[in-house]
């Protein structure tokens, strides 16, 4: 009987070193880092070249929103309205060019920093400001 006393006793007291043990690592590791860009995905810089279109290649050095949509889709309207009010909220030096294509019929919109890659998409609906906010960290990213 002593004999499990003695051995419930130590796991306990083990247990309670090894639990204060992992909390004192934990706390002192550094907080996950916050995702740079806010869409539905997001890619490194230089990971997804925009597709080659002139529309694009013309607006090389400033950012661009490239929204793939079926026209007359359920939402376009709410869309127009929606993409219209974030780059209104956007100082005129943030403010990215716009290309309009023929897509699926649930509206997909990229974002495309200035060296033309595509750096996050959005499925509509979305939330204008994640949209805004990555518009406004694509325009302050220094070019190499």
């Amino acid at each position: 009987m002593r004999l499990r006393t003695a051995i419930l006793a130590a796991a306990a007291a083990l247990g309670i070193v090894a639990g204060a043990l992992a909390w004192s690592l934990r706390s002192s590791a550094a907080p996950p880092a916050l995702p740079e860009l806010h869409g539905t995905m997001s890619w490194a810089p230089g990971a997804r070249p925009a597709p080659p279109l002139a529309a694009l290649r013309r607006l090389r050095g400033h950012t661009a929103i490239l929204v793939l949509a079926r026209p007359g889709c359920s939402g376009c309207a709410d869309l127009r309205q929606e993409l219209a009010s974030v780059i209104r909220r956007l100082s005129p030096a943030q403010r990215p060019g716009l290309v309009v294509l023929r897509g699926p019929s649930t509206p997909v919109v990229y974002l495309v920093d200035r060296r033309g890659d595509e750096r996050t998409g959005y499925v509509f609906p979305f939330a204008p400001a994640f949209v805004q906010g990555d518009l406004e960290t694509l325009a302050a990213e220094r070019l190499p």
